[in-house]
């Protein structure tokens, strides 16, 4: 590689800014001529040697081209892509118009009442029942006392009561040995009943031996007077309890002894299998009460509570 003074190197670049302009000057179309004087004093044997200087650099003169067509080509100038700047800008979206606020509802005004509405909806006072209409259904205003104290037939102290009261004990107490020998156990009680099961002996003679007997027991019961004349016995099983009216008096007559006896008959008539037939056989048997002794040994036909005993002793009366 050759080795160029720095002013050789400076004339060689001086020719190709030369060159360059000549290229640039016929592309535009000017006049060569306005090249200067200097540029023209240029002969071609150095021209050629600055070429072959240039050549030897590295440079590419195009030497071949311009010999054969005598001329450079013009370069073509590369337009510069306005299409950015000639796009149309992108119309800008309007904003929603913000919703129209919605009327407030106006209150529907309250219609007064008339005075037709006011008499349909006050309520009608409800008359109170008066104490004769009370009277009449039989029902006391306040549930007190019956207005009027009446005694039914078998009611009064009599075989017919007498034998309720005995029934109603004689029942309990068998109930209650049952209840002794299976432990207050209801269901065991019911299984005896339906299986026909009779008590151990010393449990039956423990509670029915004496059960008759009991003077206390039968001192409980009291006769009371009404105004009107009538009596009726009071107390366990019967239907009337102690009184407390001041319309009814009690007379003082002790009944024990009458009790005891009526108490005593039954359980020697009806015997021990009798009682024992009764209580198995159940309320359901009768009338379907409680106390259902008292339909087996004192409502049947015969008896002293029977509607035929009953009407008897009052024709009699």
């Amino acid at each position: 590689m050759r080795v160029f003074s720095a002013r050789r190197a400076a004339f060689l670049l001086f020719a190709l800014l030369a060159l360059f302009a000549l290229v640039a000057a016929e592309t535009s179309g000017t006049d060569l001529e306005q090249v200067s004087e200097e540029e023209k004093s240029l002969n071609d044997a150095e021209l050629e040697s600055l070429l072959g200087d240039a050549e030897s650099l590295g440079f590419d003169t195009g030497d071949e081209e311009v010999a054969a067509t005598g001329s450079v080509e013009p370069v073509p100038a590369v337009e510069e892509d306005d299409d950015e700047d000639d796009e149309p800008d992108e119309p800008t979206p309007d904003p929603d118009p913000e919703p129209e606020a919605l009327p407030e509802p106006v209150p529907e005004p309250q219609s007064t009442p008339t005075e037709k509405d006011t008499q349909k909806e006050t309520p009608k006072p409800v008359a109170a029942a008066s104490p004769s209409a009370n009277a009449q259904s039989g029902k006391s205003a306040n549930k007190g006392p019956p207005p009027s104290l009446v005694a039914k037939p078998g009611q009064e102290p009599g075989p017919c009561a007498f034998c309720k009261a005995s029934a109603h004990k004689l029942q309990v107490s068998l109930h209650g040995a049952h209840r002794d020998h299976h432990s207050d156990d209801e269901y065991e009680i019911d299984a005896a009943r339906v299986g026909r099961k009779e008590l151990p002996e010393e449990t039956y003679v423990r509670h029915m031996r004496d059960v008759c007997g009991d003077k206390e027991y039968w001192g409980g019961y009291r006769s009371y007077q009404f105004e009107s004349g009538q009596v009726v016995l009071t107390g366990s099983g019967l239907d009337w309890s102690a009184l407390r009216d001041p319309r009814a008096r009690e007379t003082g007559i002790d009944h024990s002894a009458d009790l005891m006896a009526a108490c005593a008959a039954m359980e020697n008539e009806a015997e021990k299998t009798g009682l024992y037939h009764a209580f198995w056989q159940g309320k359901k048997a009768y009338t379907g009460r409680k106390w259902f002794f008292q339909d087996a040994f004192c409502g049947a036909k015969g008896h002293a509570c029977h509607v035929d005993t009953l009407q008897k002793k009052h024709e009699e009366l």
